[in-house]
């Protein structure tokens, strides 16, 4: 056996090892989208004189805290909101209490839609929509 057949299967490995430490340290850790398990309104259906509560039941896989976003149409208005404002951004409520505001017909449809955001620029977004009867 010569010196080079010694030194060959060291020196190739020592390389591989070398090259795999400096690809890893370079690289960020991937950050992953939050994904919202369930959007609901309870109830479904209301009057002018109800109110609903939707939950947003929501997980991150890198377990960042999340924030929510609750953004809905004119026909509803969020719990202390001033009237006139429809949205609602970076709260830690996964839920929120809505009431109808302005109805157009005997029988009209609203949407509420909530944005998950993780702060690290991932979300996932959901629309939930609730009858409302005069």
């Amino acid at each position: 056996m010569n010196l080079r057949t010694l030194i060959a299967p060291i020196l190739g490995s020592s390389m591989v090892l070398a090259f795999g430490a400096c690809s890893d340290p370079a690289s960020p850790p991937q950050n992953r989208s939050p994904v919202i398990l369930s959007l609901v309104a309870f109830p479904e259906v209301v009057s002018a004189s109800d109110s609903v509560l939707v939950a947003c039941q929501a997980m991150d896989a890198d377990s960042d805290t999340l924030v929510y976003d609750w953004i809905t149409d004119s026909r509803l208005r969020l719990q202390g909101v001033r009237h006139g404002q429809h949205s609602l951004y970076n709260t830690h409520e996964s839920f929120m209490i809505f009431y109808p505001d302005v109805i157009y017909a005997p029988v009209d449809t609203a949407w509420i839609q909530c944005f998950a955001r993780d702060r690290r620029g991932m979300s996932a977004a959901r629309i939930v929509h609730v009858v409302i009867r005069s």
